[in-house]
């Protein structure tokens, strides 16, 4: 129990720790990037996701998963540059660096062989972000600690 009870310390410790969690953000930033910027032909990173027309089905399927991966950047950035007497700060610099994400992978996709610009995916990646945002801020609001 007490070997349990040790690492169970060690885990808590590196989470409070600002340095680890700011790596784990930007990690997911940088895995969140590849899986948007990779080509859809050859994927260095293949999620098994089916190939085929962009009917609205798929569209939609796409576009939720968009909106859920930048809410959780949001939330991740938040973890990471949050502290109880910056709530505000924390919470706009995650919000912002959420967006800046959103926008540049969305550009920059212009740039891929088989990826495009999407005014749709544009829109649920800053929605995903301010939604992450508000949700955050009325939960610490509610719940102080």
């Amino acid at each position: 129990m007490a070997a349990n009870g040790g690492q169970l310390t060690a885990i808590t410790t590196l989470a409070h720790s600002p340095i680890l969690r700011a790596l784990i953000a930007i990690t997911w930033s940088l895995l969140l990037s590849l899986l948007l910027l990779q080509g859809e032909a050859d994927p260095v990173i293949n999620l098994g996701l089916p190939r085929g027309e962009n009917t609205p089905a798929r569209e939609l399927a796409f576009t939720s998963l968009h909106f859920l991966a930048f809410a959780l950047t949001c939330a991740i950035w938040f973890w990471a540059l949050h502290s109880p007497s910056r709530l505000r700060s924390s919470l706009v610099g995650a919000c912002l660096i959420a967006i800046a994400l959103g926008c540049s992978t969305e550009f920059l996709q212009t740039f891929t062989l088989d990826r495009h610009f999407s005014w749709l995916d544009l829109g649920a990646n800053i929605a995903g972000s301010l939604i992450a945002a508000r949700l955050i801020w009325r939960r610490h609001n509610q719940h102080p600690n």
